[in-house]
Protein backbone atom coordinates (compact mmCIF):
# COMPACT_ATOMS: atom_id res chain seq x y z
CA UNK A 1 0.00 0.00 0.00
CA UNK A 2 1.38 3.39 -1.05
CA UNK A 3 1.15 6.01 1.71
CA UNK A 4 1.89 9.72 1.84
CA UNK A 5 4.88 8.93 4.07
CA UNK A 6 6.40 6.55 1.52
CA UNK A 7 6.09 9.19 -1.23
CA UNK A 8 8.34 11.73 0.60
CA UNK A 9 11.67 12.40 -1.17
CA UNK A 10 14.68 10.59 0.26
CA UNK A 11 17.52 12.75 1.56
CA UNK A 12 20.48 11.03 -0.11
CA UNK A 13 22.96 13.26 1.75
CA UNK A 14 21.71 11.79 5.02
CA UNK A 15 21.99 8.24 3.66
CA UNK A 16 25.56 8.78 2.48
CA UNK A 17 26.74 10.45 5.68
CA UNK A 18 28.46 7.93 8.00
CA UNK A 19 27.37 7.82 11.62
CA UNK A 20 29.76 9.40 14.07
CA UNK A 21 31.64 7.14 16.46
CA UNK A 22 31.16 7.36 20.21
CA UNK A 23 34.57 9.08 20.49
CA UNK A 24 33.56 11.67 17.88
CA UNK A 25 30.25 12.36 19.62
CA UNK A 26 32.05 12.69 22.95
CA UNK A 27 34.60 15.13 21.52
CA UNK A 28 31.84 17.16 19.88
CA UNK A 29 30.05 17.45 23.23
CA UNK A 30 33.28 18.48 24.99
CA UNK A 31 33.83 21.19 22.40
CA UNK A 32 30.24 22.38 22.73
CA UNK A 33 30.57 22.67 26.50
CA UNK A 34 33.94 24.43 26.26
CA UNK A 35 32.64 27.00 23.77
CA UNK A 36 29.61 27.64 25.96
CA UNK A 37 31.89 28.09 28.96
CA UNK A 38 34.00 30.66 27.10
CA UNK A 39 30.87 32.53 26.09
CA UNK A 40 29.70 32.64 29.71
CA UNK A 41 33.12 33.75 30.98
CA UNK A 42 33.16 36.58 28.46
CA UNK A 43 29.67 37.84 29.29
CA UNK A 44 29.24 36.88 32.96
CA UNK A 45 32.78 36.76 34.37
CA UNK A 46 34.08 33.89 36.48
CA UNK A 47 31.78 34.51 39.45
CA UNK A 48 28.72 34.54 37.21
CA UNK A 49 29.69 31.47 35.21
CA UNK A 50 27.68 28.67 36.78
CA UNK A 51 27.09 25.14 35.54
CA UNK A 52 23.43 26.06 35.01
CA UNK A 53 24.35 28.95 32.71
CA UNK A 54 26.86 26.81 30.82
CA UNK A 55 24.21 24.13 30.28
CA UNK A 56 21.74 26.78 29.05
CA UNK A 57 24.30 28.30 26.67
CA UNK A 58 25.27 24.88 25.31
CA UNK A 59 21.64 23.74 25.14
CA UNK A 60 22.46 20.33 26.61
CA UNK A 61 21.18 18.27 29.52
CA UNK A 62 22.33 19.18 33.02
CA UNK A 63 24.18 15.87 33.32
CA UNK A 64 26.37 16.50 30.23
CA UNK A 65 29.13 18.50 32.01
CA UNK A 66 29.41 15.93 34.80
CA UNK A 67 29.78 13.12 32.26
CA UNK A 68 32.66 14.84 30.43
CA UNK A 69 34.39 16.81 33.19
CA UNK A 70 34.98 15.75 36.81
CA UNK A 71 34.36 19.28 38.15
CA UNK A 72 33.57 22.84 37.17
CA UNK A 73 37.26 23.70 37.63
CA UNK A 74 38.22 20.98 35.13
CA UNK A 75 35.76 22.41 32.61
CA UNK A 76 37.05 25.94 33.18
CA UNK A 77 40.66 24.75 32.81
CA UNK A 78 39.80 22.93 29.58
CA UNK A 79 38.28 26.18 28.30
CA UNK A 80 41.48 28.03 29.22
CA UNK A 81 43.54 25.40 27.39
CA UNK A 82 41.30 25.76 24.33
CA UNK A 83 41.84 29.52 24.47
CA UNK A 84 45.61 29.20 24.66
CA UNK A 85 45.71 26.88 21.66
CA UNK A 86 43.52 29.30 19.70
CA UNK A 87 45.70 32.27 20.64
CA UNK A 88 48.87 30.38 19.67
CA UNK A 89 47.43 29.61 16.23
CA UNK A 90 46.29 33.22 15.76
CA UNK A 91 49.74 34.50 16.68
CA UNK A 92 51.41 32.05 14.30
CA UNK A 93 49.20 33.26 11.44
CA UNK A 94 50.00 36.88 12.26
CA UNK A 95 53.73 36.14 12.33
CA UNK A 96 53.61 34.91 8.74
CA UNK A 97 53.06 38.51 7.62
CA UNK A 98 56.22 39.86 9.27
CA UNK A 99 58.60 39.22 6.36
CA UNK A 100 58.11 42.68 4.83
CA UNK A 101 58.63 44.59 8.09
CA UNK A 102 61.84 46.60 8.46
CA UNK A 103 61.74 46.24 12.25
CA UNK A 104 60.75 42.65 12.90
CA UNK A 105 61.39 42.73 16.65
CA UNK A 106 58.99 45.64 17.11
CA UNK A 107 56.50 43.93 14.79
CA UNK A 108 56.79 40.71 16.83
CA UNK A 109 56.05 42.44 20.13
CA UNK A 110 53.33 44.71 18.71
CA UNK A 111 51.67 41.72 17.02
CA UNK A 112 51.79 39.84 20.33
CA UNK A 113 50.04 42.76 22.01
CA UNK A 114 47.33 43.15 19.37
CA UNK A 115 46.70 39.48 18.59
CA UNK A 116 47.11 38.04 22.10
CA UNK A 117 47.22 40.42 25.04
CA UNK A 118 44.83 43.03 23.70
CA UNK A 119 42.06 40.59 22.82
CA UNK A 120 38.83 39.38 24.43
CA UNK A 121 40.41 35.91 24.70
CA UNK A 122 43.18 37.25 26.89
CA UNK A 123 40.65 39.17 29.00
CA UNK A 124 38.95 35.84 29.73
CA UNK A 125 42.28 34.29 30.72
CA UNK A 126 42.96 37.21 33.06
CA UNK A 127 39.55 36.64 34.63
CA UNK A 128 40.54 33.03 35.34
CA UNK A 129 43.96 33.93 36.70
CA UNK A 130 42.43 36.35 39.20
CA UNK A 131 39.77 33.80 40.18
CA UNK A 132 42.41 31.09 40.77
CA UNK A 133 43.72 33.03 43.78
CA UNK A 134 40.73 31.77 45.77
CA UNK A 135 40.14 28.46 43.99
CA UNK A 136 42.83 25.90 44.72
CA UNK A 137 41.56 23.36 42.19
CA UNK A 138 41.47 25.95 39.42
CA UNK A 139 44.91 27.20 40.44
CA UNK A 140 46.37 23.69 40.18
CA UNK A 141 44.92 23.27 36.71
CA UNK A 142 46.16 26.67 35.55
CA UNK A 143 49.64 26.00 36.94
CA UNK A 144 49.98 23.10 34.50
CA UNK A 145 48.75 25.30 31.68
CA UNK A 146 51.11 28.11 32.71
CA UNK A 147 54.15 25.82 32.56
CA UNK A 148 53.14 24.63 29.10
CA UNK A 149 52.68 28.23 27.95
CA UNK A 150 56.08 29.13 29.47
CA UNK A 151 57.84 26.43 27.46
CA UNK A 152 55.85 27.13 24.28
CA UNK A 153 56.64 30.85 24.38
CA UNK A 154 60.33 30.14 25.00
CA UNK A 155 60.55 27.78 22.05
CA UNK A 156 58.74 30.21 19.74
CA UNK A 157 60.96 33.10 20.87
CA UNK A 158 64.15 31.14 20.16
CA UNK A 159 62.76 30.24 16.74
CA UNK A 160 62.51 33.92 15.74
CA UNK A 161 65.08 35.73 17.91
CA UNK A 162 68.78 35.83 18.83
CA UNK A 163 70.49 37.58 21.76
CA UNK A 164 72.74 40.58 21.14
CA UNK A 165 75.33 39.29 23.61
CA UNK A 166 76.18 36.31 25.80
CA UNK A 167 74.61 38.13 28.76
CA UNK A 168 71.19 38.21 27.09
CA UNK A 169 68.78 35.27 27.26
CA UNK A 170 66.00 35.10 24.67
CA UNK A 171 63.63 33.02 26.81
CA UNK A 172 64.04 35.16 29.91
CA UNK A 173 63.54 38.43 28.06
CA UNK A 174 60.43 37.24 26.23
CA UNK A 175 58.91 35.82 29.41
CA UNK A 176 59.51 39.21 30.99
CA UNK A 177 57.84 40.80 27.96
CA UNK A 178 54.85 38.48 28.41
CA UNK A 179 54.46 39.50 32.04
CA UNK A 180 54.74 43.18 31.16
CA UNK A 181 52.13 42.95 28.40
CA UNK A 182 49.79 40.98 30.66
CA UNK A 183 50.06 43.68 33.31
CA UNK A 184 49.26 46.34 30.72
CA UNK A 185 46.27 44.29 29.60
CA UNK A 186 44.94 44.37 33.17
CA UNK A 187 44.80 48.18 32.97
CA UNK A 188 43.50 48.38 29.40
CA UNK A 189 39.89 49.08 30.37
CA UNK A 190 41.04 52.05 32.49
CA UNK A 191 43.04 53.78 29.77
CA UNK A 192 41.05 56.40 27.88
CA UNK A 193 43.02 56.05 24.64
CA UNK A 194 44.36 52.86 23.05
CA UNK A 195 47.24 54.84 21.54
CA UNK A 196 48.57 55.56 25.03
CA UNK A 197 49.11 51.87 25.67
CA UNK A 198 50.62 51.27 22.22
CA UNK A 199 53.05 54.13 22.85
CA UNK A 200 54.41 52.36 25.92
CA UNK A 201 54.51 49.01 24.16
CA UNK A 202 56.75 50.67 21.56
CA UNK A 203 58.91 52.09 24.35
CA UNK A 204 59.40 48.52 25.56
CA UNK A 205 60.26 47.46 22.00
CA UNK A 206 63.11 49.98 21.98
CA UNK A 207 64.37 48.61 25.28
CA UNK A 208 64.31 45.05 23.91
CA UNK A 209 66.15 46.15 20.75
CA UNK A 210 69.21 46.67 22.95
CA UNK A 211 69.17 42.99 23.89
CA UNK A 212 67.54 41.01 21.05
CA UNK A 213 67.31 40.92 17.28
CA UNK A 214 65.34 38.76 14.85
CA UNK A 215 66.97 35.96 12.91
CA UNK A 216 67.22 36.63 9.17
CA UNK A 217 65.19 34.63 6.64
CA UNK A 218 63.03 32.76 9.16
CA UNK A 219 59.73 32.22 7.38
CA UNK A 220 58.60 28.93 8.93
CA UNK A 221 56.22 28.75 11.91
CA UNK A 222 57.65 27.78 15.32
CA UNK A 223 57.80 24.09 16.26
CA UNK A 224 54.60 22.33 17.24
CA UNK A 225 54.20 22.63 21.04
CA UNK A 226 54.96 19.42 22.96
CA UNK A 227 51.71 19.69 24.94
CA UNK A 228 49.54 19.94 21.80
CA UNK A 229 48.43 16.30 21.86
CA UNK A 230 48.14 16.00 25.66
CA UNK A 231 45.07 17.03 27.62
CA UNK A 232 45.67 19.39 30.51
CA UNK A 233 44.49 16.86 33.08
CA UNK A 234 47.26 14.47 31.94
CA UNK A 235 50.08 17.02 32.15
CA UNK A 236 52.64 16.49 34.95
CA UNK A 237 52.72 19.05 37.72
Amino acid sequence: MITTESMKPVNTATLDKPRRTQAERSEAMRTRLIEATLKCLETEGYAGTTVTKIVEAAQVSRGAPVHHFPSKAALIAAAAEHLMRKIYVQLGIAMQHMEESEDKLTELIMTSWREVFGTIENAVLLELIVASRRDNELAEMLQKLWMSAFNTLGTAAEHYLKPNSDKDDVRHLMILTQWMLRGMAMDKHLVFNERVIEHYVRVWCRVMAGHLHTKPNVETPPPRPEFWDVSIDKMPR
